[in-house]
């Protein structure tokens, strides 16, 4: 029943791996290795499920160090492992590419060489999209596929011939790991291997819940259920299949459009409601046991639920004449989320000191003052938490940083799939609520040697500034001009973030934090009148296209950082650059928290020869990591070097830079390689262009005023004199006096300034 063809290529490369390692218990990327035996498994068992690595670095990050001196047998076995968990996975959600990348990186573990076996690498290109909760949870997934090969590698080989023969007992078993691992974070690698394995009996499905939404639209069709939604959704696809005569695939028409009538419409959202200490009151208990939640405002009177924001705002400014502006504003825009813009299916969080409980909106917002106006405006709710609250204490530290906001009610769907999951509600949990989950780390893709041969800087240095950046989230490149600060900072983004999520702003002395964050912008108004309205600038703009993508990093590169003046661009964003996903209260919109995704990166660059970075405030110093690219040491050391010999060059120009820095003396004012890198450099008089228009000017205004003679001391004439005839590069013959052949040079864009 592999309705998706790709869906049958994969299962079979799958069970290849899966089946076939524990009935050989040999490798599939390395025969002569014995990776699916129950000793191995047990070894990876006790190296990542019994020493979980609590830090907040990526999955990977993580998972080398826990493999460190781990026999090769445990590395295959674990990308083995990684390949079954990512290979259904469509190229929206991991590319082929960099599937390989991950795989190899693991392979490169192993003491021997190893790769991956190039008849699999087709089956690498996925055929389902397994939500967002299958790219956060992978360490969750992960844990029960080493779970479940231990316990099958130890089982009778008889026994799990019949494990293998019979679907629903290997169900069972799956289910029954997850149940003794304590949490159902790794359920969609379940329903994905169910598929794979079992491709005629289960759906390619990886949602728990839209299987159950499948089975309640469909219900008039499938007559006596079961219970167990696979089960059911066996029999229900083959009665509409003999009806349609055709196999169905219930994510195409028109089986589609049927079932998610039946799902939640609207984006699902969730939110954090007050209901303790309300001006003295404690009304969560009455919330529990009644079945709802309540808003109080006792200053407005009944609102119609789903009135518009200008009619909430009407209604606010007549009910509170004497409120200031600010207050009348923050009572506006509470009213209209909890009356419109909360929906049904919408998840609902409340909280006390010690408890914290969860529930789902069931209906609209109805106007009770029996019992007064503080606990009048009322959401119906079904809570899940109301005999088990959970302990506030006890949630990850992202999820309570989210709780204390001072507003009677706030949107907290960054942490909402956490809390439904610990409340038992992770079948309600809509996808856009899983795609926004922040609890668990972000993951870059590996730094590749491709990259470092295409900066010509050392592997290692951009490893470790990617590190840098996975820990910090904010670096400043600093050094002086023509050290590419800039180009590597856009080419290193756009290899970790890809293209679309990388943006660029550029600082200058009169950027202001209403030009960087948001501020008034005149507009006109609706009697032609100008009025002034809060706009965003393009750093609230891209935080809030990263919260909405916590999966993936996003970068903002600050040109030339250091020419604005940096406590006033950022103002109280300076808080948010070392505390994340503690909102703050901002100047413009002080009734909707702002904070800064944890998925939003920072890179400064610096020109230290306009501006010393010693007199950079210490705040900022203190928040950004700060990486130096300077000429005399690596990695920009000897970059022109390589530059030249790549494209079959003479060394002259990097020996008369290398002199020319040598006699400046001064890190800071020192001239970095990529006013050299360009094509210009090896035409007739291109050199000497170069110099006399760019880099001598740049000199007159740095010594001005100190006596020296630019041209007598730093002009090519001097230069060439000090470092002596033209080298030419290891291999390469010495240029003939004409001019040399122009195909032989690639054109290749230079790094800027």
């Amino acid at each position: 029943m592999a309705r998706r063809p790709d869906g049958a290529e994969v299962a079979a490369v799958v069970q290849r791996i899966f089946r076939g390692g524990l009935r050989s218990g040999m490798s599939s990327f390395q025969p002569d290795l014995a990776a699916w035996t129950a000793a191995t498994a047990s070894d990876l068992r006790a190296r990542f499920v019994d020493r979980p690595d609590e830090s907040s670095d990526t999955f990977l990050v993580k998972l080398r160090r826990q493999l460190t001196d781990a026999p090769d047998e445990a590395i295959v076995l674990a990308a083995e492992l990684l390949f079954v968990n990512m290979a259904p996975l469509v190229p929206e959600q991991i590319g082929l590419r960099k599937k390989l990348e991950i795989l190899r990186e693991v392979l490169s573990w192993a003491d021997r060489r190893m790769d991956v076996r190039p008849e699999m690498e087709p089956a690498l290109k996925g055929f389902l999209h397994g939500g967002q909760g299958f790219l956060n949870y992978r360490w969750a997934q992960f844990q029960i596929l080493v779970l479940l090969v231990e316990r099958l590698a130890r089982t009778e080989c008889s026994e799990r011939e019949e494990l293998f023969s019979d679907p629903w007992r290997f169900r069972a078993l799956c289910f029954g790991i997850q149940d003794a691992v304590g949490h159902k974070k790794g359920r969609a690698q379940i329903h994905v291997l169910l598929f794979t394995l079992f491709p005629d009996d289960f759906q390619p499905i990886a949602s728990a819940h839209h299987k159950h939404e499948i089975l309640n639209a469909f219900a008039d069709e499938l007559p006596d259920p079961t219970g167990n939604d696979d089960k059911d959704l066996l029999t229900l696809s083959r009665a509409l299949e003999v009806q349609i005569g055709r196999p169905v695939d219930f994510y195409d028409e028109p089986w589609v459009g049927r079932w998610r009538k039946g799902a939640v419409q609207h984006e699902q959202r969730g939110w954090l409601v007050r209901g303790n200490n309300v001006d003295g009151h404690d009304f969560i208990p009455a919330w529990l046991s009644q079945g709802y939640c309540s808003l109080a405002w006792r200053e407005a009177p009944e609102i119609a639920a789903g009135a518009t924001k200008q009619h909430v705002r009407q209604a606010v400014a007549e009910a509170m004449p004497e409120a200031t502006a600010q207050l009348r504003g923050a009572a506006a825009y509470q009213l209209h989320v909890f009356l419109t813009v909360m929906q049904p299916g919408d998840l609902v969080v409340t909280v006390t000191p010690d408890e914290v409980h969860v529930g789902t909106v069931q209906g609209p917002a109805t106007y009770d003052p029996s019992e007064g106006p503080d606990n009048a405006r009322r959401r119906p709710v079904r809570w899940a938490t109301a005999e088990r609250p959970l302990v506030r204490a006890d949630l990850p530290e992202k999820v309570q940083a989210r709780l204390p906001l001072p507003p009677a009610v706030y949107d907290i769907s960054s942490v909402a799939a956490e809390l439904a999951e610990r409340a038992g509600l992770e079948d309600a949990v809509a996808d856009v609520i899983a795609e926004a989950d922040v609890t668990t780390p972000l993951e870059f893709p590996p730094v590749t040697q491709e990259l470092a041969d295409e900066l010509l800087m050392p592997l290692e240095w951009l490893q470790e500034t990617a590190e840098q950046l996975q820990e910090q989230r904010q670096l400043v490149l600093h050094g002086p001009p023509g050290t590419g600060k800039t180009h590597v900072a856009r080419v290193l983004a756009k290899h970790l973030a890809g293209p679309d999520r990388v943006q660029l702003v550029q600082f200058h002395p009169s950027y202001t934090y209403e030009d960087f964050f948001e501020g008034f912008r005149p507009g006109k108004g609706d009697s032609g009148s100008v009025v002034f309205e809060v706009q965003p600038g393009p750093f609230r703009l891209l935080a809030e296209r990263a919260r909405k993508d916590p999966a993936n990093p996003y970068f903002l590169i600050i040109d030339e950082i250091n020419r604005a003046n940096l406590a006033k661009v950022f103002g109280e964003l300076y808080f948010l650059l070392e505390y994340r996903e503690e909102p703050i209260t901002v100047q413009y919109s002080p009734h909707d928290p702002f904070h800064l995704p944890g998925n939003l990166f920072l890179i400064g660059t610096m020109n230290t020869a306009d501006r010393s970075i010693a007199l950079v405030d210490a705040a900022m110093r203190r928040r950004f990591a700060f990486r130096r690219l300077s000429p005399e040491k690596p990695p920009v050391q000897g970059l022109l070097t390589r530059w030249l010999h790549a494209r079959g060059l003479p060394d002259t120009a990097a020996r008369l830079l290398d002199e020319l820095n040598s006699r400046l003396g001064d890190a800071d004012r020192a001239i970095g390689p990529s006013y050299l890198m360009k094509p210009a450099v090896a035409r007739p008089g291109g050199l000497d262009l170069i110099w006399r228009t760019q880099i001598l000017p740049l000199l007159e205004d740095q010594l001005h005023g100190t006596g020296v003679d630019v041209e007598v001391e730093y002009g090519l004439a001097s230069l060439h004199a000090a470092v002596g005839p033209t080298a030419a590069p290891a291999g390469v013959p010495s240029p003939a006096p004409s001019p040399p052949d122009r195909s032989a040079i690639s054109p290749s864009p230079a790094l800027r300034p």
